[in-house]
C-alpha cells in the first residue's frame, strides 16, 4: 500500500509541476471563446505563483474556464486556478442579467492545459480516491 501511495503522490506532483493553462479573455481576443485546442495554442502559458497579496507564494492547482453573460453579452475567461475545487459547469448568478458558469480542472498531462473545453475531467481526483482506498 505504501508503494502505491508513493507512486500516486509522484504522479500528482509530476502533473502539478510546470502547470500550464490557457490564459485569455474573449473580450480582448475573440479566439479565446473557441473550444478548440489548436486555436487556443497561442494562449498557453505557464502558471506563475502569486507574487503579492494574502495568497503570496501560492502555486496554481489547476485551470479554470468561466463563461459569463452580463446583460446579454457573452464572454469567456480562461485562467490559472489558485483555489477552489474541480467543477463542471457550476452556475452562479449575480444581479439581474449576470450569469456565470465555472469549469475548473486539473491537467491530465504536464504542459497540456485542461481548460480548452466546457466539460472537464480530473484524473487526479480518481488517483486521490484510489490512494484513499488503498490506505484504509
Amino acid at each position: 500500500r505504501a508503494a502505491c501511495f508513493v507512486l500516486l503522490a509522484s504522479l500528482a506532483l509530476g502533473v502539478s509541476a510546470n502547470l500550464s493553462c490557457y490564459q485569455c479573455t474573449s473580450n480582448e481576443h475573440p479566439t479565446c471563446g473557441v473550444n478548440d485546442e489548436g486555436a487556443l495554442e497561442g494562449f498557453k502559458k505557464t502558471c506563475e505563483s502569486i507574487s503579492d497579496g494574502s495568497l503570496k507564494g501560492t502555486a496554481a492547482i489547476g485551470c479554470r474556464k468561466i463563461t459569463q453573460s452580463i446583460e446579454g453579452v457573452v464572454s469567456t475567461v480562461r485562467e490559472c486556478a489558485y483555489s477552489g475545487e474541480n467543477v463542471d459547469g457550476l452556475k452562479k448568478t449575480g444581479n439581474h442579467g449576470i450569469h456565470l458558469y465555472y469549469y475548473q480542472c486539473e491537467n491530465e498531462q504536464s504542459g497540456t492545459p485542461c481548460n480548452s473545453i466546457g466539460s472537464v475531467f480530473s484524473p487526479l481526483s480518481i488517483l486521490t480516491l484510489i490512494a484513499i482506498y488503498l490506505l484504509q
